[in-house]
């Protein structure tokens, strides 16, 4: 017959190996999580700019940026200028529309 003490101790360990089976599963799952996240987010942000929403919308914005341009007195066009290089320069000019590629080369002084 097993002693008291030797229960407890048994006890004792198997909450221990319990635990320690516990931390190393939550160590593992932040571990692949903190490699594979990166990638994954990476593979979203590709997916929704290759999105025909994202690229109809950028467009759409480009062009209401170039009528607003059009539209504006000098002052306004010297203010305005900073702000729609720097939109049409986060676009790629291979995806813009042939009127949209021009006005950004005039912009930039090409």
């Amino acid at each position: 017959m097993e002693s008291t003490s030797s229960k407890i101790l048994a006890g004792i360990f198997a909450i221990a190996a319990i635990m320690g089976i516990g931390w190393a599963l939550t160590f593992n799952g932040l571990a692949l999580k903190s490699y594979f996240a990166p990638k994954s987010v990476a593979i979203d942000n590709t997916v929704f700019h290759e999105s025909q929403q994202y690229n109809d919308g950028m467009v759409r914005d480009l062009e209401n940026l170039q009528i607003e341009y059009i539209n504006a007195d000098a002052d306004h066009k010297q203010a305005l200028r900073a702000i729609v290089l720097h939109r049409f320069s986060v676009y790629p000019e291979d995806r813009m529309p042939p009127n949209l590629r021009n006005f950004y080369e005039q912009l930039r002084g090409k």
